[in-house]
């Protein structure tokens, strides 16, 4: 049975994320529509988490919405050859509002020359599976805030029977032509591997800047740098990427 139920889910019926990730995929459309395209970040680093090494990471992604829902595929892949860590995700959003999502995720870590057995779904498989509730915010409540749990997978937290918890508040601004988010995150019943914590702690506290840089008088390309403190790792990094 374990080994259909993603299947099953996905087919029945038919994303967010990133961002971080999963953090950063658009919204469904009202309207039938295939997005696809790329990011390139200097480092990946999710959610205060740095992972694929000191690499560069190319994140690309495909998705399909249809009225409030949206079906898609969203990956990372290291670009040094010294550090070849990658992940494929799949995921499932439904946006019964324009400021409110319901996501469901299959994060998948496929690692380079080892059987994957990626169609096996139990607690020692490379699958972690995550719900996500997303509220961007509106303009008389200007803050966003996301609850995202871990619920089955490889996450599972020895004999307490628990899964690791994120939550995220943020809040965006524009200075002229600059988007600026502030946001700060912190886990809860960790089990010192998937958030590298040993319980709860702030893990994501940071600010991004994006903006359009005028390539040709009628492209122009989005760029965007985040500084991110790990106040449990005690680690700070600063990231530039682009989207294509």
């Amino acid at each position: 049975m374990k080994k259909i139920m993603i299947p099953i889910l996905l087919l029945t019926s038919l994303k967010t994320f990133s961002q971080n990730t999963l953090d950063s995929i658009p919204k469904a459309s009202a309207s039938n529509n295939f997005n696809l395209g790329a990011d390139f970040k200097s480092r990946y680093i999710w959610r205060g988490l740095q992972f694929g090494g000191n690499s560069p990471s190319l994140q690309p992604y495909v998705e399909y919405t249809t009225g409030k829902f949206a079906i898609g595929a969203w990956a990372a892949y290291s670009l040094s050859g010294a550090n070849k860590n990658q992940e494929v995700d799949l995921y499932l959003t439904y946006s019964p509002t324009s400021t409110l999502s319901i996501t469901v995720t299959d994060y998948f870590f496929p690692t380079e020359g080892v059987k994957q057995n990626y169609f096996e779904y139990g607690n020692t498989t490379g699958h972690v599976y995550e719900a996500m509730v997303s509220f961007s915010g509106t303009d008389t409540f200007p803050l966003g805030l996301t609850l995202a749990t871990n619920f089955a997978g490889a996450d599972k937290n020895g004999n307490k029977q628990s899964y690791s918890t994120y939550i995220e508040a943020n809040y965006g601004t524009k200075i002229n032509d600059t988007n600026l988010t502030l946001f700060a995150g912190a886990v809860f019943a960790d089990n010192g591997s998937y958030y590298q914590t040993t319980g709860s702690d702030f893990i994501n506290l940071g600010l991004s800047v994006s903006k359009e840089v005028s390539i040709t008088k009628t492209y122009k390309l989005p760029v965007n740098a985040t500084i991110i403190f790990n106040p449990d790792q005690e680690n700070i990094y600063l990231t530039f990427g682009f989207s294509l």
